[in-house]
C-alpha cells in the first residue's frame, strides 16, 4: 500500500494494485518500456525538507516532490556537454531527465530546440516544473533551467554541476531570455513503493 498525502493541493492517490499491472509508460529517448518507481518516503514533508535543504520554498506549495529526488540524484555527477548519464549531465540532458521521469514527457535536443516546443509564459507566470532560458553564449539561447518557485530554478552549470539559483542573480538576470511551459498533461503519475533495497529506492531505467 502507497501513502497518500497532499501536496500543493494535489493528491497522492492511493495504489492497491502492483505497479507493474499499471501499465508501462514507453522510455522515448532510449525506445523501450520503463516504469518509475519512487521512494513513498517522499511523502513525508520531513524527508523531502531534507532534499529540499534551505530552499525557501515550503513543502505544501510543492506539487513534485520527485524533482528533489532527482536534485540529490544527478548533483553526485559531474558537467558534461551533451551528457544523460552518470558520466556527466549537462543543462539540457537534466530538464529533458527531469520532465521524461516525473512527468513523461520526451525532449530531443539542447535548450534552442526545446524553447519552440513550449507555450510562452511570462515570468509573473511561473510554476514549479516551468522551464526557464538564457542566451549565454552570445546572441542565442544556449542555457535552460527548471524552475522550482520563489525565483529558484534548478539547472547544470559547466564549473558547479547541478545547482538551484535564482533569477534576479545579476548574471542570470542579465542574460534571461524567457520562459516556457508544455501544455500537455504529465502522461503518468508517480508509482510509490516502500523502501525495500536499492532497486526500490529510486528510478529503475
Amino acid at each position: 500500500m502507497i501513502c497518500t498525502l497532499t501536496f500543493g493541493g494535489a493528491w497522492r492517490t492511493e495504489i492497491q494494485a502492483h505497479p507493474a499491472r499499471q501499465g508501462q509508460p514507453e522510455d522515448t529517448c532510449l525506445r523501450r518500456p520503463c516504469l518509475v518507481y519512487w521512494p513513498d518516503s517522499l511523502c513525508q514533508p520531513e524527508v523531502l525538507r531534507r532534499l529540499m535543504g534551505d530552499l525557501p520554498i515550503e513543502t505544501d506549495n510543492v506539487r513534485s516532490p520527485e524533482i528533489y529526488w532527482m536534485l540529490q540524484k544527478w548533483a553526485q555527477y559531474p558537467y558534461r556537454y551533451a551528457g544523460r548519464t552518470e558520466r556527466g549531465i549537462d543543462c539540457s540532458g537534466l530538464v529533458c531527465e527531469i520532465q521524461r521521469s516525473v512527468y513523461g514527457r520526451p525532449y530531443r535536443g539542447g535548450s534552442s530546440d526545446i524553447f519552440p516546443q513550449l507555450k510562452q509564459i511570462s515570468r509573473e507566470e511561473l510554476l514549479e516544473g516551468d522551464m526557464v532560458f538564457f542566451k549565454i553564449r552570445r546572441n542565442r539561447i544556449s542555457h535552460v533551467g527548471l524552475y522550482l518557485g520563489s525565483n529558484k530554478f534548478l539547472h547544470a552549470t559547466t564549473k558547479a554541476g547541478v545547482i538551484i539559483s535564482d533569477l534576479d542573480e545579476p548574471y542570470y538576470r542579465k542574460r534571461y531570455f524567457g520562459a516556457g511551459r508544455d501544455p500537455r498533461p504529465p502522461r503518468y503519475t508517480p508509482v510509490y513503493l516502500p523502501n525495500a533495497g536499492p532497486k526500490r529506492s529510486g528510478l529503475v531505467p
